[in-house]
């Protein structure tokens, strides 16, 4: 039988930085505002990033750095390094240790790693400037921005403009809350695809509910297929409370039409499960695949900037960074020598950071920045020979938290409860659809 669905209380709005849009009141009754969070899960932010601290740790350390960048300082690699140096080395430092499975990231290949000269120029000046405003809002000997005058220093007409999506995300994802939210009130005032991109990214990655919540609420004047993708994404992701909070952001935003989409997302496997990847066309009779499992790393931010990027040896290049170095006091905004990367060049490219506690940071700060990225990584031999015991003795799990997070967002926006599998869901709408007899 067919029941309702009667979702609890909702909780009480959120609102930090921003102040409610004055037009809000005044929304067609046929479109209302989004709800506050129903929340799936009540983990609080600072659970959350406990999570994420027990995440496997690849990449460099400060150590595998110093000795990544010793050849450049002291000039005794080649006067123009590859673009891909850093990985390279990276690279084969990992085949020395015999850790190939180091190497099992989400390489960007050569031929999108580089941004054309007219997309980095858009770069360019956005990030020039927010790092400058950086620097300019942030205390005396800080480099903590006070997000007050960050947000003075953000009130130009050109942080309105979609070149400046990727720099405001990549430069304030990870900082403090205040200035996330900030970021946020900067997405919601810039229109098209890639702003409303970045929202959802907020919406699904961001640890703190009141930054999520503002997030969807600024979707809700979007085209959907500006943001949809990535929520969907999210219940295919790893890392399940990605999925919770992909689900909390469609139940806010009401929007019932993504409904059969989401019936759709009830055929997905768990994110989890370890499977065969289907072997490259033309392999011909080459050895099958054996099993991979996709899982969420985290690399080191200071540690990594040139295996994420390519050096830098001109002033002239194009969004261009300072590397930190190891063994130096704490890394500021604004040097001026040193090892530099430009960032038009890039192999990784992470889902989002949180800033966690490092066990031996020497001179730099106790918490530093990781970004965090999914991986495809081969199960080792001992791991792959439990799964299929497993498989075999019929011990895999029935369901897993993002399926039931697809369910929590169905129930919600429709009021209905079909069960749990996509043949009753899709039944049940049709159902749901057809003409009532007369009684």
């Amino acid at each position: 039988m067919n029941r309702p669905f009667r979702p609890a209380g909702v909780a009480a709005l959120i609102f930090v930085l921003a102040v409610a849009a004055p037009e809000a009141a005044a929304q067609d009754r046929s479109d209302p505002a989004p709800n506050a969070l129903e929340r799936r899960s009540r983990a609080t932010d600072e659970e959350l990033r406990k999570q994420l601290l027990l995440v496997p740790e690849v990449g460099l350390d400060q150590p595998g750095a110093s000795a990544l960048y010793a050849p450049l300082v002291k000039g005794s690699a080649r006067a123009d390094p590859a673009l891909d140096y850093g990985r390279a080395a990276y690279t084969r430092m990992a085949l020395q240790i015999r850790r190939p499975d180091l190497l099992a990231l989400p390489w960007v290949g050569a031929a999108d790693a580089a941004l054309g000269r007219d997309r980095a120029e858009e770069l360019h000046a956005p990030s020039a400037k927010l790092r400058a405003a950086l620097r300019a809002s942030a205390p005396r000997g800080d480099v903590v921005p006070d997000p007050v005058k960050l947000r003075e220093r953000l009130a130009d007409k050109e942080w309105t403009a979609p070149a400046a999506v990727p720099a405001l995300t990549q430069a304030l994802q990870a900082e403090g809350a205040p200035v996330r939210l900030l970021l946020v009130e900067r997405l919601a005032g810039i229109t098209g695809p890639e702003a409303s991109q970045a929202l959802a990214q907020r919406a699904v990655f961001d640890l703190a509910p009141e930054v999520r919540e503002r997030a969807a609420r600024a979707l809700a004047d979007r085209p959907a297929g500006e943001y949809a993708p990535e929520l969907y994404r999210a219940f295919r992701y790893p890392w399940a409370p990605a999925a919770d909070h992909a689900a909390e952001a469609l139940v806010a935003l009401r929007k019932a039409d993504l409904v059969p989409e989401l019936v759709e997302r009830l055929r997905d496997p768990d994110p989890n499960r370890p499977y065969k990847p289907e072997p490259p066309a033309g392999a011909g009779r080459a050895k099958a695949p054996g099993y991979v499992r996709r899982e969420l790393v985290r690399v080191n931010h200071l540690c990594n900037c040139m295996v994420c990027h390519a050096p830098s040896q001109s002033k002239d290049d194009l969004v261009r960074g300072r590397v930190p170095q190891p063994g130096e006091d704490a890394p500021q905004r604004d040097y001026q020598t040193g090892l530099f990367v430009r960032a038009d060049v890039t192999f990784l490219r992470p889902d989002f950071a949180v800033v966690q506690p490092v066990e031996r940071p020497g001179k730099w700060a106790g918490n530093q920045r990781y970004d965090y990225l999914v991986r495809t990584r081969p199960l080792a031999a001992q791991e792959s020979a439990a799964f299929q015991r497993q498989e075999r003795e019929d011990l895999l799990p029935r369901t897993w938290p993002q399926r039931e997070a697809v369910l929590f967002a169905l129930r919600h926006l429709t009021g209905r409860d079909h069960g749990s599998t996509y043949e009753a869901w899709r039944a049940g709408l049709q159902k749901d659809r057809a003409p009532q007899p007369p009684r």
